[in-house]
């Protein structure tokens, strides 16, 4: 098996999949497939340079260090947003699509069936979260909603390289089987969009000063001042994986 190499790794889901009919999953595929390919296509992105792994719902797209990663945060997400408004304009309720896109960069092996490594376990456990899928929904002004990893935002985001406003993406936690992550959730048009848990942790934000001191003293151990129990809001659940364990991949090849 030839040894890891580092990729930029994109992928994007088809929201509600499952609840149509083959036929509308027939072409709400080729939707996403040409919506994705023009997006990349406007943004610098060089579609036959990739490796696409076909997940019949999503893609994962590989990029090769030659592609600078810029360009999958910014133009690549405002463009898709666009082309995908542009499609629902023109399309019926059941045909549109709006997509989940996740965005990381790590060390993937290629081996006698595909891909594989923890890189793309975490980009399918971001993209398949299910604070990302509550984002998409309440946030109905955009097509598509964006997560991404902790160390391509530090990277990409926080040091300029993109010219996209860091305080409209938003930390989450992701906690999904072996996953344990910090990531960033941004939707075009947002300052922060909705559906998005009260903090990082999926906590429920206090809403007055005693449910601040109640969570406080809950924190310390302290008995709280008003004499009724702690308050505390349970984690955030995540939904389960894109695959079962760990995620293994075969290579979908380019568009036909």
């Amino acid at each position: 098996m030839t040894g890891p190499s580092y990729h930029a790794l994109l992928a994007v889901d088809i929201e509600s999949y499952g609840r149509r009919t083959e036929l509308v999953q027939g072409a709400v595929r080729g939707t996403m497939y040409a919506c994705v390919q023009q997006a990349a296509g406007e943004s610098g992105l060089p579609w036959d340079d990739c490796v696409a792994l076909d997940r019949g719902d999503s893609i994962i797209l590989l990029v090769p260090p030659s592609v600078a990663p810029t360009v999958l945060l910014d133009p690549f997400v405002a463009r898709l947003d666009r082309v995908l408004r542009g499609h629902r304009v023109l399309s019926s309720g059941t045909a549109a699509v709006r997509l989940r896109v996740a965005v990381h960069a790590g060390f993937i092996s290629p081996d006698e069936r595909g891909w594989m490594g923890t890189a793309i376990n975490s980009t399918c456990r971001m993209l398949d979260a299910q604070l990302l899928r509550d984002v998409l929904a309440a946030s109905t002004r955009a097509d598509v909603a964006l997560i991404v990893s902790d160390n391509f935002y530090q990277a990409m985001v926080i040091q300029g390289h993109v010219q996209l406003d860091a305080t409209t993406f938003h930390p989450v936690r992701v906690r999904q089987k072996e996953t344990d992550l910090r990531a960033w959730v941004h939707v075009p048009g947002y300052p922060r969009p909705d559906g998005l848990p009260a903090d990082e942790d999926g906590e429920p934000a206090a809403t007055t000063a005693a449910d601040a001191a109640t969570a406080a003293d809950a924190a310390t151990g302290a008995a709280p001042a008003n004499g009724g129990g702690p308050r505390i809001g349970g984690h955030a659940k995540v939904g389960g994986g894109i695959a079962g364990g760990d995620i293994h991949v075969s290579f979908g090849g380019g568009l036909r």
